[in-house]
């Protein structure tokens, strides 16, 4: 019997594989969001309009996908028989979700002052 180099690699993925390819959609899904921010930086639209609406837009689709469902999948994935590895690994990524979702919400928060006392002066 000859074996892929797939199944070999990550025996895991018979017994929990729902939850590993709904971890990829819920940790990626934000990306594209953060990639548009650091290009328009790098283009120079650092402080305009557009850079800021690419902020929150990455800030609410973070924080309703890592904080919302999040929660969710690392539940799931810690009442399921999985095995103690898996389950490390989602309690692990749900509390840098928490860590990132606290720097984002003081980022924007911030941004979203400093764009307020600038249009006031």
């Amino acid at each position: 019997m000859v074996e892929t180099g797939t199944h070999s690699s990550c025996p895991l993925v018979y017994r929990c594989g729902s939850e590993m390819v709904a971890t990829l959609w819920i940790t990626e899904i934000s990306s594209p969001f953060l990639h548009l921010r650091e290009l328009l930086k790098e283009l120079g639209y650092k402080d305009t309009y557009l850079n800021l609406a690419a902020d929150v837009s990455f800030a609410v689709i973070f924080t309703l996908v890592r904080m919302c469902f999040g929660p969710y999948l690392c539940y799931v994935t810690l009442s399921a028989r999985n095995p103690i590895l898996i389950k490390a690994m989602a309690l692990g990524l749900q509390l840098v979700s928490a860590f990132w979702f606290y720097k984002i919400a003081k980022t924007v928060k911030y941004k979203l002052i400093k764009r307020s006392t600038s249009k006031t002066s």
